[in-house]
């Protein structure tokens, strides 16, 4: 008895993929058909379409079909709108961790500008490591390279 299920779900599955059409012969009798009408018949219609009916030839300049999309198309459709909302994400991120590093750097050289202004002793690293004091007018070097860069961060 379970062998014959897969065989009536096939009989009942089958005549979804057909077409249907309609026509009337040179009686007025109207008949219903999964084939196309013979060449004789005038008067014929198509009721549901095949599906596997290929969409006529391109026209150039002609509109697109809005003939219902495959299954196929529509992930197409779906996986390029992911991509470009991905994308537009990744770029917005981008973005506003440039403009974090920015506001970040501006903050440390006005740090920096206002340090050196505000007077002390300041130094440097040598080249072996040891620490060098600034003189006067190194600070003074150094205060006019702090302002520019804080000018650069913070425009």
């Amino acid at each position: 008895m379970t062998r014959y299920i897969p065989l009536a779900l096939c009989l009942l599955v089958l005549p979804v993929w057909a077409g249907l059409y309609k026509w009337t012969d040179e009686n007025g009798k109207v008949h219903y058909s999964d084939q196309p009408p013979p060449g004789s018949v005038t008067k014929s219609e198509t009721v549901k379409q095949p599906k596997s009916a290929s969409p006529g030839p391109a026209v150039a300049g002609a509109k697109p079909s809005t003939a219902p999309k495959t299954s196929a198309e529509q992930e197409m459709e779906f996986r390029r709108r992911r991509l470009e909302t991905a994308e537009a994400e990744a770029k917005a991120q981008k973005e506003a961790d440039a403009v974090a590093e920015k506001k970040r750097n501006c903050e440390r050289a006005t740090a920096h500008v206002a340090s050196l202004q505000r007077g002390g002793r300041f130094t440097r690293p040598g080249p072996t490591g040891e620490q060098i004091y600034l003189n006067d007018d190194e600070v003074a070097k150094e205060l006019v390279n702090a302002r520019k860069s804080a000018d650069s961060w913070c425009k």
